[in-house]
């Protein structure tokens, strides 16, 4: 090739590229310019759903969150006129995201939530009407057997003859006492069984940290490491399955029983191997295709200063997993003389569970923390951003679970998080 020619290819590719990216910003707006559908409110990805869309004499997304008074919130958004509602389930509970309320839709249209202490007591409380949000049943303390509990993760069965499963984690005196614990009601939630522990990690000083989806009828997939990333290198990421009595490895080979022993995690088949490489992980969402076959995303950290974002599916036989995107390094935004307590905080990466070829995280880009959709197509990723020339951070994005009739509705966290105790932030939409 002649240098003429070379200049023209250079010259053409340089069109091509900068036109990609100047309509890849196309529509990207600031922080800003989103609607706040919730002022002064926080929430943890552990506990979901955290909010729901359910159509019936109303269309509305209900999401639940926690304020820096430690109030305990749910709203309720009309989808088509935006009017917002309002309840505080419990005031002045703990000023801690890991309190966010969950929301479960019973068949009669009337709503359970569920939140809890961080290492505390387990609340519910039952609507009085169906689709209302302004009337509760009062406060019930779920005791089981008076433990102390974090999360709260609520699946109902329709198969199973609507039985409830709350799933969370059980706190013991240390880490190695520090479980995965599940429990039941066969009376849409009247009343329950004691806890039952579920996950053994075979007094391994790191607690392991879990995530839930479910296809609503017969089968509930698990998404679990073996630890917390802060405290060793060697943190793994893990899948299993639920369905009629019995636990399953991803490919279908059983575990064991429900009811019977815990599942020994390190017999459980890894998604992805952090003693390979001491490049530790931790998780993010779990969704189920349309064969029912799992797909994750999850975090790995070189180091603390670089997080990555892997996204992994079960192709039938194996694990398909790859990086998807670097999003920086942590999300808390430091005060003065302020040393970071969680390094491994990203901004966050997560599905769309009725298409989850459509991820949406969040990662650095220019000292803030915007939004990015991705989707897969089967060969690569098309990239649109959300936000973009952001002057706050935009964190923590969530899509509204249970939205099968309409195009994905996003909601995130923005503004200035600290620490799981100190955070001065809104919930921001995106219909």
């Amino acid at each position: 090739m002649n240098m003429n020619n070379l200049k023209f290819t250079v010259f053409l590719l340089a069109c091509i590229f900068g036109f990609q990216s100047v309509n890849a910003q196309k529509g990207a707006k600031s922080a800003a310019d989103y609607e706040v559908v919730a002022k002064d409110a926080a929430w943890c990805w552990f506990s979901d759903p955290r909010a729901v869309y359910h159509k019936g004499n109303h269309e509305r997304i209900y999401y639940g969150y926690i304020n820096s008074k430690g109030d305990v919130l749910i709203s309720a958004r009309d989808v088509n006129s935006g009017a917002i509602q309002t309840f505080v389930l419990h005031e002045k509970l703990q000023i801690d995201d890991h309190n966010v309320p969950t929301i479960l839709f019973l068949p009669d249209g009337k709503m359970i939530t569920f939140y809890n202490e961080h290492s505390g007591d387990v609340f519910m409380r039952r609507s009085v009407n169906a689709e209302d949000i302004t009337a509760w049943e009062d406060e019930v303390k779920l005791t089981f057997n008076n433990n102390r509990f974090c999360y709260t993760n609520p699946v109902m069965l329709s198969e199973e003859n609507n039985r409830i499963y709350i799933f969370g984690r059980q706190v013991g005196k240390g880490f190695t006492q520090w479980w995965q614990y599940y429990s039941y009601s066969d009376d849409l939630g009247k009343t329950w069984k004691e806890d039952k522990i579920y996950l053994d990690n075979k007094n391994r000083d790191n607690p392991p940290y879990l995530k839930i989806t479910s296809d609503n009828k017969s089968r509930i997939d698990v998404l679990f490491t073996d630890g917390h990333p802060k405290i060793g290198p060697d943190v793994s990421v893990y899948h299993m399955y639920y369905e009629k009595g019995n636990f399953y490895q991803t490919n279908g080979e059983m575990l064991g029983p429900i009811n019977g022993a815990p599942i020994e995690i390190a017999k459980v088949n890894k998604i992805y191997d952090a003693s390979q490489n001491n490049i530790r992980g931790w998780i993010w969402d779990i969704a189920l295709d349309k064969n029912k076959r799992p797909v994750v995303t999850y975090s790995r950290y070189p180091n603390e200063n670089d997080h990555r974002y892997n996204y992994a599916y079960w192709d039938g036989s194996k694990w398909i997993d790859q990086e998807i995107s670097k999003s920086g390094g942590w999300m808390p935004s430091l005060k003065q003389d302020d040393k970071v307590r969680e390094a491994h905080y990203s901004g966050g990466v997560v599905l769309d569970h009725q298409d989850p070829s459509n991820v949406y995280l969040s990662r650095q880009i220019e000292g803030y923390f915007e939004i990015e959709h991705k989707r897969w197509n089967g060969r690569k990723w098309k990239v649109t951003p959300i936000t973009s020339n952001s002057t706050i951070n935009n964190i923590r994005p969530y899509v509204v679970d249970g939205n099968t009739n309409r195009k994905p509705i996003l909601l995130w966290m923005t503004g200035f998080y600290n620490h799981y105790t100190s955070y001065n932030t809104d919930l921001r939409i995106k219909e």
